[in-house]
């Protein structure tokens, strides 16, 4: 059984359908991989989501619309004042979107301090042993789940992924890049800089590393992580295909082309999702390379971050499907 944490923002999402028409669902970076990683996960496998929200209705759909797709949710957090964060989708004729976001008092922001209240051992003062019972196996964070954490928080946060290094979890970071959620460049590259050397598997794009970086192929990718005690490079560069580099093999995986991008929304996401359930299986990288981008091949030709999940069981069904 694998059991994967991920830390980040659940949101509710309005993606647009059409002039004028939005559809309301639930989504964000992190859910995104949560959901993919549950729906190919091997009967057994765990997923928690790690976040916080309020006492609102749309708080209480969020939890509930985790638990329909078997997702734990042991680690949702309850803040006494705030709420969701809310994003709205548009999406231009070549299927690239753009976002409005409205998240500065979202409940996701103060999950380290109500994580800690939550966890603490009464009586001495101390924490349970690496913060999260059971330590997990895989932690997930993305540079979203960084960003959006408010500044005086992000301690607590180094603390606990020190604990979950030390335990020996492995740590699954994704730089995934929003520069408006953070007040410099520099700001990032500070604390991507920390995420990296802590990183055990570094899920990055090609574009983020290029706007902070300066990098611009797989080649320039792997020559700037390789300063990084990093164990293993998946690089992705949408349909130019992913670089993967480990410890006993380095090659580039081309992908299939779609013809009709409807949507990227979570492009990136149902990869790194899909790919770490694939992983979780025993899949060589390659394979897992290769069933990851068909997932995100199969959800950018569709509306919104999260594809029906009857239409994504019958246009991707596996063994590991029929299992659950």
């Amino acid at each position: 059984m694998t059991d994967l944490v991920i830390l980040g923002e659940s949101m509710v999402e309005f993606s647009q359908r059409a002039p004028g028409l939005f559809h309301q669902s639930f989504a964000g970076d992190v859910h995104s991989v949560a959901v993919y990683f549950k729906r190919l996960a091997s009967a057994g496998d765990r997923v928690r989501l790690m976040t916080a929200v309020g006492h609102d209705a749309a708080s209480l759909g969020l939890v509930s619309a985790l638990e329909q797709e078997s997702i734990d949710t042991s680690l949702v957090f309850r803040h006494p004042t705030r709420q969701l964060g809310l994003y709205m989708v548009n999406t231009d004729s070549q299927g690239e979107r753009s976002f409005s976001y409205w998240r500065s008092d979202s409940a996701a922001r103060e999950v380290m301090p109500l994580f800690r209240e939550a966890t603490q051992v009464a009586g001495d003062g101390g924490y349970l042993p690496c913060g999260i019972a059971p330590c997990p196996d895989l932690f997930f964070f993305s540079g979203i789940s960084l960003a959006v954490l408010s500044p005086g928080t992000r301690p607590a946060f180094w603390e606990l992924l020190e604990q979950l290094h030390g335990a020996g979890t492995r740590i699954v970071f994704d730089p995934n890049y929003r520069p408006k959620l953070w007040n410099s460049a520099k700001e990032t590259r500070t604390e991507y800089a920390r995420a990296f050397e802590y990183a055990h598997l570094a899920l990055p794009g090609i574009e983020d590393l290029e706007v902070l970086y300066g990098v611009k192929d797989f080649r320039g990718a792997c020559d700037f992580l390789n300063g990084f005690d990093i164990e293993e490079l998946v690089i992705k560069d949408g349909p130019n295909g992913v670089c993967y580099r480990g410890p006993r093999e380095h090659f580039e995986e081309p992908v299939a082309q779609v013809e009709r991008v409807v949507d990227t929304t979570a492009a990136g996401d149902s990869f790194n999702g899909s790919y770490l359930a694939y992983r979780s299986q025993g899949l060589s990288p390659r394979d897992a390379i290769a069933r990851a981008a068909k997932v995100a091949a199969l959800v950018i030709q569709h509306k919104g971050a999260l594809v029906d999940s009857e239409v994504f069981s019958s246009s991707l069904a596996t063994p590991a499907n029929s299992e659950q």
